[in-house]
């Protein structure tokens, strides 16, 4: 029982002389607002590293993956307007064709009923011009009455709206009413220049006007990549930057791009923005759909680059721990963007030739 009680002891004291060590410790370190004092005998000084800092060259560098797509305007689905069979085709796969070309014709009852309410309503404008002018005439002679002539004007104004509907109608569906006549199949366009690089029509098959688009049309020449860029990078890229793309096909090709469009929705479960990366496809290497890795690469610039282990955070800031003199430092927040694992830009908060702690601050975290 005795020795329970020496050893119940020692333990005791060994506790107290840790507290006691722990508490000489933390009163060699003073904080005032943001300015902190350490004692010069105090142990934490050992384990600190200060540097100078420095404008260096630097370019940021960052990899990630991302989709080939058709720039925007440069792919389009053409299909039927109209229900209708389809008679004749002008296009087949890899085709060339240019806006207002020819794509396939349609027989449907629904485009001649179509053509017939614009002729109608044509010859009804016409009419109503003709009336409306001879009342004008009448009225002036002093032979017809104010109220017909007012009539006569008002059927024109809505004869006139009625044949500018039905022509708009046919504009719509890019029909030339110009050269329309009655019974003619339809003629289906195409809006777009391009390759034809899809192709369902048959002769003779009937089709909805709801139905899949029959002929695809793309202008490959130029593709966009679609890349995620994770926010901690947003502020190291640029409309305009160059890209590095490579693609598992040609693994050690590089194919150049340019930043085309960074966006401003960011999504909130990968923390990530979607970039457009705008690239020369005339080789046709840049397939729609194919996955790629995307290497950013910043225009180069001088920046003040600090190891990661020099900046600490409190809630949303990132802060560092300046040196006004051995043992004295202050807290200064700073913005930061990330250069690697190991490193990060200072983007704003610190000048060339001040002194940072760029290891062992945590030891003065508070």
């Amino acid at each position: 029982m005795k020795k329970l009680f020496i050893l119940a002891g020692v333990c005791i004291m060994l506790t107290s002389c840790k507290q006691n060590k722990l508490a000489n410790e933390y009163t060699d370190i003073r904080y005032k607002g943001d300015t902190i004092v350490v004692s010069e005998n105090s142990p934490v000084l050992k384990n600190m590293v200060v540097g100078s800092t420095k404008l260096q060259d630097f370019s940021a560098e960052f990899k990630t993956v991302g989709t080939v797509r058709p720039v925007s305007g440069k792919l389009t689905g053409i299909a039927s307007p109209f229900a209708g069979r389809i008679v004749k085709s002008f296009v087949q796969l890899g085709q060339k064709v240019g806006a207002g070309s020819l794509v396939f014709e349609l027989g449907s009852s629904d485009f001649y009923e179509a053509t017939k309410a614009y002729f109608v309503t044509q010859s009804a404008n016409e009419l109503a011009q003709i009336n409306y002018n001879r009342q004008k005439e009448l009225a002036a002679n002093g032979v017809a009455a104010q109220k017909d002539l007012e009539q006569a004007k008002s059927e024109v104004r809505i004869a006139a709206q009625e044949f500018e509907q039905a022509k708009a109608t046919l504009q719509l569906f890019n029909i030339d009413a110009a050269s329309l006549q009655m019974g003619q199949p339809l003629k289906v366009v195409s809006p777009i220049s391009g390759e034809v690089v899809k192709s369902n029509i048959t002769i003779g098959s009937y089709t909805k006007e709801d139905s899949e688009p029959l002929v695809v049309v793309a202008d490959l020449s130029q593709v966009w990549v679609a890349a995620l860029v994770k926010e901690n990078y947003f502020g190291a890229i640029k409309p305009g930057d160059r890209v590095e793309i490579f693609t598992n096909a040609h693994p050690n090709k590089v194919i150049w791009g340019t930043i085309h469009y960074v966006g401003e929705m960011l999504d909130e479960e990968t923390r990530s923005l979607e970039v457009i990366v705008e690239c020369n496809n005339t080789d046709r290497e840049l397939k729609l759909g194919m996955f790629c890795e995307v290497h950013f690469l910043s225009s180069p610039t001088e920046a003040i680059i600090l190891p990661s282990t020099a900046v600490m955070q409190e809630q949303d800031n990132d802060y560092v721990l300046i040196e006004i003199s051995k043992g004295k430092y202050l807290r200064r927040k700073v913005e930061t963007e990330s250069v690697h694992l190991d490193s990060v830009r200072i983007v704003n908060g610190i000048t060339e030739g001040e002194n940072v702690v760029t290891k062992g601050g945590l030891y003065l975290n508070i």
